[in-house]
């Protein structure tokens, strides 16, 4: 009886160490990320145009549309991205497939390659800052 008993108590145990809780929930985050995204701007910009003309849109199959509408002309640029978690830290890389404009692509070094990293406030903070390109981005509804 008392190993029966042992073997419950063991059964148990290892059935709530599963770690089948923290892969649906990192699914369910990683989902959260596909879909369309718009350039976020404080309060005190909302009525400047050129503050809102970015957009990306995030697809299932790892490949992005990134969109500038602005002065009635309307830029599309498209590539493939991935998403990489390290230290609790999140960031996107974009690669694009081609280079229609040099200052479409927001980095340092001029390449077909852009990235972001997803802050606590879920925003995606353009990594090219450093070089004065400050884009924020918020998830669309």
């Amino acid at each position: 009886m008392k190993k029966i008993g042992l073997l419950i108590v063991m059964f148990v145990s290892l059935v709530s160490c599963s770690n089948d809780d923290s892969d649906t929930n990192a699914d369910a985050v990683v989902t959260d990320y596909y879909g369309k995204w718009v350039q976020h701007n404080e309060p005190k910009n909302a009525n400047d145009a050129s503050s809102n003309q970015y957009s990306y849109v995030f697809n299932k199959d790892n490949t992005f549309s990134k969109m500038r509408v602005y002065e009635n002309i309307n830029v599309t640029l498209t590539g493939t991205f991935e998403i990489t978690t390290k230290e609790n830290v999140t960031r996107f890389v974009l690669t694009y497939k081609e280079k229609k404009e040099n200052s479409f692509i927001s980095n340092c070094s001029g390449s077909l390659i852009e990235s972001f990293t997803l802050d606590k406030s879920r925003y995606l903070v353009d990594d090219a800052r450093a070089c004065d390109a400050a884009f924020v981005f918020e998830k669309a509804n």
